[in-house]
């Protein structure tokens, strides 16, 4: 850098960012002793806004563009910090105290999310269900003024390096909130884990306007859950795992999980339809969030199978439609050439 460009860094009071933005739902700008120079420029990026926070509070929300800052452009600051009138020695104010966020106002795609307030739940099979969210979703902040008043309460400002975290935690804590109020059970999120895709996406935004934020494309690609649960989850698994050879005639194919540490994979595929009538999973899935021990993939197969008791096994070798399988006593129709339940060919 030469000696001029020097000079001009250290005199030039304009307030502009560059690269650091890249990839940032929110970033406070550095300024030194927080002084902001009356009549100096600010440059607000395309997609983004400057929010000014004086006396704790949010004042003015920029827009992207050049501006010059004055009574005109931050009417709320100056009014509150009495700007636009003399000081008792006659003089106006050239200088105020303010923190300014510049907040991404268009949309970020493909953001982590996670939580840190957990989901409880009951389960026939698994009883008292504790876990955490976390998966990805497309994140826009339509209201900055909401969003930081609420990141506000209980901090005097957003550190750079935790303000991502924290807003994808307000997702995340959303999202287990649903997840506790849902009717759709634990197993059936383990078999069919596109259920929660359906559920969560046409109403989560009901729940993050709140905080001025809108989520698109939500997916949960996994539930973190204590050593015990998982533990019970892995061995359930397990189970499922010998319908991979029994099954794999009919076209219907079974795959069981490979287990992360303390997390249990729940991303969502593309479903087809077999000759059968079951769901199975295509080659393409939805983008897979790399974890320790590497992505996983979850068992999409739906496993309803329709069973009819219709009395004794006599009276069921007497219909044409219906019969017992030798080696498990299931009753199943007379065309299924697997039994559904033990698997073994008739």
């Amino acid at each position: 850098m030469s000696i001029f460009s020097k000079l001009k860094s250290l005199f030039n009071k304009s307030i502009e960012c560059g690269d650091e933005l890249n990839g940032r739902l929110v970033y406070l700008y550095p300024l030194k002793g927080r002084i902001v120079h009356i009549n100096s420029n600010i440059i607000v990026n395309d997609g983004y806004s400057a929010v000014f926070v004086v006396n704790d509070r949010v004042s003015d929300i920029i827009p992207s563009g050049k501006h010059k800052l004055g009574g005109a452009v931050l009417p709320v600051t100056f009014s509150r910090l009495k700007l636009d009138r003399p000081n008792k020695n006659g003089n106006y104010e050239k200088k105020f105290r303010a923190d300014i966020y510049y907040v991404l106002t268009s949309v970020l795609e493909n953001v982590e999310y996670s939580s840190n307030e957990p989901f409880y739940a009951k389960s026939d099979k698994f009883g008292r269900i504790k876990g955490y969210a976390e998966g990805l979703c497309n994140i826009q902040i339509f209201e900055p003024e909401k969003l930081l008043k609420v990141l506000l309460i209980e901090r005097p400002f957003i550190p750079n390096k935790q303000s991502k975290e924290l807003i994808t935690d307000l997702v995340g804590n959303e999202v287990n909130k649903m997840l506790a109020k849902s009717k759709v059970g634990f197993t059936e999120i383990l078999l069919n884990p596109k259920v929660l895709t359906s559920v969560l996406n046409p109403a989560i935004n009901e729940k993050t306007e709140i905080f001025g934020v809108r989520v698109y494309n939500l997916e949960v690609a996994s539930l973190k859950l204590n050593k015990r649960l998982q533990k019970k989850v892995a061995e359930f698994l397990a189970e499922r795992s010998h319908f991979d050879k029994q099954f794999e005639n009919t076209g219907i194919k079974f795959q069981p999980e490979k287990i992360v540490p303390d997390k249990v994979d729940v991303s969502v595929g593309n479903a087809t339809t077999n000759e059968f009538g079951y769901e199975q999973q295509t080659n393409q899935s939805a983008p897979q969030i790399v974890r320790r021990g590497g992505n996983v993939k979850a068992p999409i197969a739906n496993t309803n199978y329709e069973r009819t008791d219709i009395g004794s096994q006599e009276n069921i070798l007497n219909n044409d439609n219906k019969k017992v399988c030798k080696f498990c006593g299931e009753t199943i129709d007379a065309k299924f050439a697997f039994c559904p339940k033990c698997g073994f060919k008739q």
